[in-house]
């Protein structure tokens, strides 16, 4: 790692020659990292073949990562016996076990458009509890009736919130996440939640939010500090506000 942040140093160096070895060993390091690193590869081959619908491109996971949110939901779905879930943009699983840890009870799907992490979670959480699929399969697409949807840090771009002079989304656009959003809606049975975090846009702009309320229970809304679009892709606030759960009161 030394070597390779002393040549993305040569990019700002005074001197031509030098700024020039730094453009001439930048693709040289790309297939280096596309041979060598296979979550990358399979990142850069998901955003290529699925361009229009990769929404967030980083992988990044771990377990237990929303404690608040997964004791609410579980205290919610106590009473049914054996509730369907669905982890939309799963990565590599983590969020699928650990919510199974909240709900031992529950039958659990994770999707993703990510093949290699569709694999990942296959080997390292076999149960006849956890079902994996690709995000745009057919098996998918015609799943429904789940009790409980969580969608949490899928529907955003990392351009948009690291780009603090960005004033537009358009890598990702609120018709392309009311979509996302409505299809989800779709499977979701009446009664059930609908959990949502660190999204670009807020659920309550959508169409679909007229049939939901917030689930009670303390700190449901949490400011973050994150960028906030509107129904025309501006930035309207560098930072949220936004319920997290909601009740779907009918369809």
């Amino acid at each position: 790692m030394g070597l390779i942040n002393k040549v993305r140093q040569f990019r700002q160096s005074g001197y031509l020659p030098v700024r020039l070895i730094y453009y001439i060993l930048k693709p040289l390091g790309f297939f280096i990292r596309l041979l060598r690193d296979a979550p990358y590869r399979n990142g850069v081959f998901t955003a290529t073949i699925f361009r229009n619908k990769y929404r967030q491109r980083s992988i990044l996971t771990k377990q237990d990562r929303y404690p608040l949110l997964f004791a609410s939901a579980a205290k919610y779905l106590s009473t049914y016996p054996h509730p369907r879930i669905l982890s939309f943009g799963c990565s590599t699983g983590e969020e699928v076990f650990s919510i199974g840890n909240y709900i031992p009870d529950a039958d659990i799907t994770g999707v993703d458009i990510n093949r290699w992490c569709i694999g990942q979670c296959k080997i390292k959480y076999p149960s006849e509890r956890f079902s994996f699929m690709h995000s745009l399969s057919s098996e998918f697409i015609l799943s429904d009736k789940f009790d409980a949807v969580f969608c949490m840090a899928v529907f955003q771009r990392a351009e948009n919130r690291l780009n603090k002079n960005n004033k537009t989304s358009d890598l990702y656009t609120f018709i392309e996440f009311e979509s996302d959003i409505t299809m989800l809606h779709e499977k979701l049975n009446p009664g059930g939640l609908f959990i949502i975090d660190n999204a670009d846009f807020s659920f309550a702009d959508t169409s679909c939010s007229r049939f939901y309320t917030p689930l009670d229970f303390e700190n449901n809304r949490m400011v973050r500090n994150r960028p906030l679009f509107d129904k025309l892709n501006k930035k309207i606030a560098d930072t949220q506000n936004n319920y997290r759960i909601f009740v779907k009161i009918h369809s």
